[in-house]
């Protein structure tokens, strides 16, 4: 893929597609499909630290994988994309919804990504996290 530019529709539909993959992905738990996402030297920055490189980034996620959570849907919207030198700085609003075995979250925040061209479309070389909000929910099975 060529660098993407923000005046190319296809650039700003990547990026979405991008980032709905990523979601995707952990939301199905899906390590092969969120290896995908991410560049082999991938920042991964979250208000619990910042993780460097893709295996690291698995790793954490294999935690998340692995606890207590039994059901997530990611929501990504309002996403916004401009130019880098690197390929497209993306931000965009998420919602998750979560659930346990004892109840259920629903968390608002921000990403804030570069996304690089490889291969046939783009990967996530930077993706920020900032967690905004985050209510208890009521969970109801159906």
């Amino acid at each position: 893929m060529t660098a993407p530019t923000t005046a190319d529709p296809a650039g700003a539909e990547a990026a979405r597609t991008t980032l709905h993959r990523y979601a995707r992905a952990v939301d199905t738990r899906d390590e092969a499909a969120l290896a995908a996402v991410f560049t082999e030297n991938v920042a991964f920055e979250r208000v619990d630290g910042l993780r460097e490189g893709r295996d690291t980034v698995l790793a954490f996620y294999r935690t998340v994988f692995d606890g207590p959570t039994t059901w997530s849907k990611h929501m990504v919207t309002n996403v916004l994309v401009g130019p880098h030198r690197d390929g497209l700085a993306v931000s965009a609003y998420f919602q998750a919804v979560s659930r346990t075995a004892d109840d259920a979250i629903a968390v608002f925040g921000e990403y804030d990504d570069l996304l690089v061209p490889d291969g046939d479309g783009l990967r996530i070389a930077r993706k920020r996290i900032d967690v905004q909000q985050t209510f208890g929910l009521n969970p109801r099975h159906g």
